[in-house]
């Protein structure tokens, strides 16, 4: 029984653990050769978008960096070839592909554009709208002729 509860226990810790994150995927790099990626995160308008993170990958590691509250972005790599992306939720994800060499200066910058939607909010509603009134009719008149009439 004791053992039953401790590995309750210990599984539990586990699960529980597993939700934190103790240690990060993206690395930081701050010194030795390499050369710098930087640029602007535009958003919708012309205004500069701030914490955007930008990712550079590489076929061995990531970095990461955030854009500034002027929408300035700057991170140092090691040479190599990256694709660089930046994310922000609600808005499509753009990449581009940068060579990075010894004490190389590499501009990127990334306009943000919004996902247009399937359907514009209000021609959305309008078919939801008339669905439910369909369904109303039918099930209406479905049940409007099984009724016996007095």
């Amino acid at each position: 029984m004791r053992l039953v509860l401790t590995a309750s226990l210990v599984l539990a810790l586990v699960l529980i653990g597993s939700r934190f994150v103790f240690a990060q995927s993206t690395q930081q790099y701050y010194g030795g050769p390499g050369g710098e990626i930087t640029g602007m995160v535009i958003g919708v308008g012309g205004h500069p978008f701030d914490w955007a993170t930008i990712y550079a990958n590489s076929s061995q590691k990531t970095f990461e960096a955030f854009s500034g509250m002027s929408g300035v972005y700057q991170m140092r790599v090691p040479a190599g070839t990256y694709n660089v992306t930046v994310s922000v939720q609600g808005y499509t994800a753009n990449s581009a592909t940068v060579n990075v060499t010894d004490n190389s200066s590499n501009t990127v910058n990334f306009y943000l554009q919004q996902p247009v939607p399937e359907f514009p909010p209000m021609i959305g509603q309008l078919l939801i709208a008339f669905t439910i009134l369909l369904v109303f009719f039918i099930f209406k008149r479905a049940h409007s002729n099984s009724m016996p009439t007095i």
